[in-house]
């Protein structure tokens, strides 16, 4: 999580004042003895101080040298509140980051620049999904059903041999199982899933939904798993085969009906329809925000460059662009394309980070691409240029890795390669963490009440050790305990729970948000809200043996009967640690 520095309340002057006398004397006898000891050593002394002891109330912001050196350390507990931005403006940290090091700053378009309205556009594409599946042979029944925005989430994995919508830990173990709408019990999926996910079956027979694009293919997906099983005849007749669907209308097995519905997904990006809809009436698909401007223009004063790095074709982007930007500061920048300093599109990420394909020069008037080479040892200003490698393209810009920092939505495409390949920084887009911070804060006293309950649980098992015998009845408790859980767990979605966590267990999609990526946001405009040479310091990690209380200081450890070090009091560690710690 992001640690900031306190900051006072003027640019000038002294700290927030402490609600306690901090200014008190220092033991002068043992400064003295130090000081004779390292004169005596030959050590280099610095000239004597008054050594009274200052609180940070007296403290000059900035400090000086001889002000840190008498400050009086304060307890964690008697400090301020540590300031920090709103949440719904912050940039979280995985990785410590200076953006005064950076000095490229790239940018994905789809979900990063261009932000689909919901759930209008993915409707959009799952009406188009629907009519693409009939004209393939599936029946006239299908058209019936509609996109739900209430049912998906992403980071699921798709069972393509049984038909089910996986949530899954950062272990790999099954927390959530629904086949269409039906959530199957933890016994069943115990059963299904014994050892959890097979690492070597990722990618196969589990299929990861990864990105935003991915929402109307899950719900289409359980939809007619749902739709199929509901009008199956003989569902029942287990001498049948489990893994296909005998329906009145068809017979299709998952592994088919996943097929069928990723070729028509593909189809819907790859061919142009949702694309054609979307230009024929970009206002009513896609948000305008002049911030974006704002914070383009921004980063180039600072002496940064920028670069547009898209799997999307000149046309679209073209169009895009121009909707998003061209009106914005018409005085300084007459064209989208000044606002970046190299411009790449169908760059066909992921392969762009690996072996890559043509670099070639776009004529800006047709959109065609120049097939003769490029032999420039730099990209030219204003050129567009398509395709590419991450390769060609550090030899072109002449800068380490490090100083690059990418923006995207999509965790295996625009992070996890970019990371793995090169070391490229990452600031990866939720859009969902918005929502899901805003049901944390709404919905506060569900979480109390839980840890109300945890807090009972600890007690009942205060001073028993191994001597005890007779195990106390936990039974309502946790009857409670887990019908507070799932309440809060509706609160974020009723069929999927939050998308980082399920109670105490962070998900797949958690694990590589902070594995891979340096920075994440609800929204990459949220750097509006630092300065652009500010450092972002993540959280030192938190061990189940770190404390987070006091010590006390004034207090000998002593041991109980059990042989447990009392000086150390540890602090439940919140179940939504990762949003808002």
């Amino acid at each position: 999580m992001e640690q900031q520095q306190q900051q006072p309340e003027q640019r000038s002057g002294k700290f927030l004042s402490m609600s306690q006398d901090s200014s008190q004397v220092l033991d002068k006898s043992k400064l003295l003895y130090k000081r004779s000891k390292d004169e005596a050593e030959g050590k280099e002394v610095p000239p004597p101080v008054s050594h009274s002891a200052i609180g940070l109330d007296q403290i000059s912001n900035p400090p000086t040298d001889e002000e840190l050196c008498r400050l009086k350390p304060v307890k964690t507990s008697e400090l301020p509140r540590k300031y920090k931005r709103e949440n719904w403006a912050r940039v979280f940290v995985n990785r410590s980051l200076r953006l005064d090091r950076i000095k490229w700053f790239g940018f994905d378009m789809d979900y990063t620049l261009a932000v689909y309205k919901a759930p209008v556009f993915e409707s959009m594409c799952y009406d188009i999904a629907v009519k693409r599946l009939i004209t393939m042979g599936y029946p006239e029944t299908i058209s019936q059903l509609k996109y739900d925005p209430e049912f998906p989430v992403r980071g699921l994995f798709l069972d393509n041999e049984l038909g089910h919508l996986l949530k899954v830990d950062n272990f790999g173990n099954v927390l959530v199982c629904l086949h269409g709408r039906q959530k199957l019990k933890k016994s069943v999926i115990f059963e299904l899933y014994p050892s959890g996910l097979a690492a070597k079956e990722v990618g196969k027979r589990f299929y990861l939904l990864s990105t935003l694009f991915a929402l109307p293919e899950a719900c289409l997906y359980a939809d007619l798993v749902e739709h199929f099983k509901t009008n199956a005849e003989r569902y029942k007749d287990k001498s049948l085969p489990q893994e296909i669907i005998h329906s009145y209308d068809m017979d299709v097995s998952f592994k088919n009906l996943f097929q069928d519905v990723r070729e028509v997904m593909d189809y819907i990006h790859n061919f142009g329809e949702m694309k054609k809809r979307v230009l024929a009436d970009i206002s009513k698909y896609i948000q305008k925000d002049p911030r974006i401007a704002v914070l383009l223009d921004r980063l180039r004063k600072s002496g940064a460059k920028t670069f547009l790095l898209t799997n999307s074709q000149y046309h679209y982007t073209n169009s895009v662009m121009s909707y998003l930007l061209n009106d914005l500061n018409p005085t300084e920048y007459t064209d989208w394309k000044q606002y970046f300093n190299v411009i790449i599109v169908g760059a066909q990420k992921p392969s762009f980070f690996g072996s890559g394909n043509t670099l070639r020069k776009v004529d800006l008037d047709t959109g065609a691409l120049k097939v003769s080479s490029i032999t420039v040892d730099r990209f030219e200003p204003g050129q567009v240029y398509n395709g590419g490698s991450l390769s060609l393209f550090n030899k072109l810009v002449n800068t380490s890795p490090d100083q690059v920092l990418y923006l995207g939505d999509h965790i295996y495409a625009d992070i996890i390669i970019s990371k793995k390949t090169q070391g490229w920084r990452t600031l990866l887009v939720v859009r969902e963490l918005e929502h899901e911070l805003q049901a944390t804060n709404s919905h506060a006293e569900k979480y109390h009440r839980l840890m109300t309950l945890e807090f009972i649980r600890a007690e009942l098992f205060r001073d028993l050790d191994s001597k005890a015998t007779e195990l106390p009845d936990l039974s309502v408790l946790r009857k409670h305990m887990r019908n507070a859980s799932n309440g809060l767990d509706a609160v974020y979605n009723k069929y999927f729970g939050p998308l980082f966590r399920s109670g105490s267990k962070q998900t797949y999609f958690s694990m590589q948000v902070q594995r891979y990526a340096d920075l994440y946001s609800s929204d990459y405009l949220n750097l509006l809200h630092y300065p652009l040479f500010y450092t972002f310091i993540a959280a030192a990690p938190v061990m189940p043996h770190d404390y987070h209380d006091e010590i006390d200081t004034t207090t000998t450890t002593t041991s109980t009967s059990t042989g447990v070090s009392s000086a150390i009091t540890h602090h439940h560690v919140s179940v939504h640690l990762f949003l808002c710690g």
